[in-house]
């Protein structure tokens, strides 16, 4: 009897469980599986512009020359060192000086030899015309002498072969005559002799004095590089020798200070390989330091460097922005930069917010687009996406309303 009861139980139940299951809509049980969240806005599909954007890490640096280590480029004690850190110098100003009496005594000992070297240029300039010119004269009197020996020779002659005078009479002028001649063309060696003394003497003064006035320029040289100068104007960074202490100049020298331009400041910044292609000189950019979050900088791409730099197995081109916006007393080197690099630009092309797009389970792009008071699933075909927006190639119309979350 039990046995029975329960068999009509069982069937009741059974009854019950398909009468239920019978009565459920099937097409709300799809509607409930596939449904998809409402958005809480909408907006509207419009024409404007979009950018093709390469974002990078970088960090702001000196340009070439605007930061110098300022040393010394002969060894000795630090006499006077006149700056600090955080001191502001300018381009030629002392900032250090380097015991130098001996470099000193040197470029005196120098000049009195320089001096010495020009007075005795002077000297020969002075003497030797006044020899060729005493020997000069020497020669023309002999050869005045030799000229009137040379008459007298001609009327002895005369007498001679008139009778008048004997043969003796007239080989003893003929004597005479040659003698004078021995002595005119000896007295010209000696004038040519000492005009060749005199430029010999004058390039051995121009010698000496060329080779002294050397070696003073040479000393005075390492007497400059006693007093040590800023070259260029800017903010000390970094004091790394102290008033007393004694420098040695070898292959590398002792830095005092660095000096630093802070108006001359770039962005480095570090682009992937896969976007490299993107990037090249003259570009537009932007970048914002964690200094200042709320300040834009504007740049422009000066250059790229060829050589890569491998992080972590990834492949980086170190590059170039100049800073276009202002920076005085904002940027500082080594500050970090979260530069945007404009590498493309489109206008007139539909676009939605980026919060308006999705992806479903299957990788597929889609909107929720509005009609009436309906929504449908759109799918849609996307291109760039940039500052908010992103630009739609195909699914959608201007003037349709999207979703957006």
């Amino acid at each position: 009897m039990n046995l029975k009861k329960s068999k009509t139980y069982l069937l009741i139940g059974i009854t019950f469980l398909f009468f239920f299951i019978s009565c459920q809509n099937p097409k709300d049980k799809k509607d409930k599986k596939e449904k998809t969240p409402i958005p809480q806005r909408t907006a509207v599909v419009e024409r404007g512009e979009i950018f093709l954007e390469v974002s990078a890490t970088g960090a702001i640096k000196p340009q070439v020359g605007a930061q110098v280590k300022v040393g010394a480029r002969i060894s000795g004690k630090v006499e006077h060192l006149f700056v600090k850190q955080g001191d502001f110098v300018k381009k030629g100003q002392l900032i250090a000086v380097i015991e130098h009496r001996d470099l000193k005594n040197q470029v005196e000992r120098y000049e009195f030899e320089y001096k010495q070297a020009q007075s005795q240029w002077e000297k020969i300039k002075a003497v030797y015309p006044e020899k060729i010119k005493s020997q000069l004269k020497t020669i023309q009197a002999l050869q005045v002498e030799l000229n009137q020996l040379d008459r007298d020779y001609q009327r002895f002659a005369n007498l001679y072969r008139e009778g008048l005078i004997s043969r003796t009479e007239l080989e003893k002028i003929e004597r005479d005559k040659e003698v004078k001649k021995n002595q005119l063309e000896a007295e010209r060696a000696k004038l040519r002799a000492l005009e060749a003394e005199f430029e010999k003497e004058l390039e051995s003064a121009r010698a000496q004095i060329e080779a002294t006035k050397r070696q003073l320029e040479e000393a005075k040289v390492k007497l400059n590089y006693a007093f040590v100068y800023s070259p260029i104007s800017g903010y000390v960074s970094e004091v790394t020798t102290q008033q007393g202490e004694t420098v040695i100049a070898g292959l590398n020298a002792p830095t005092f200070i660095t000096v630093i331009d802070l108006s001359r400041l770039e962005v480095h910044c570090y682009i992937d390989e896969t976007d490299i292609g993107k990037v090249k000189p003259g570009l537009e950019a932007f970048f914002r330091v964690d200094a200042f979050p709320d300040k834009l900088f504007n740049a422009k791409v000066r250059t790229i460097y060829p050589g890569a730099i491998i992080k972590n197995n990834v492949v980086f081109y170190d590059t170039v922005l100049d800073i276009l916006t202002p920076y005085r007393n904002l940027l500082r080197p080594e500050m970090t930069a979260q530069v945007t690099i404009v590498a493309g630009k489109k206008e007139g092309v539909l676009v939605v917010p980026s919060g308006a797009v999705k992806i479903d389970s299957q990788g597929r792009t889609f909107v929720m687009l509005k009609k009436g008071d309906s929504w449908e699933k759109k799918f849609i075909k996307t291109g760039w996406e940039s500052r908010g927006k992103t630009e739609v190639l195909e699914g959608l119309s201007e003037g349709d309303t999207v979703g957006v979350w």
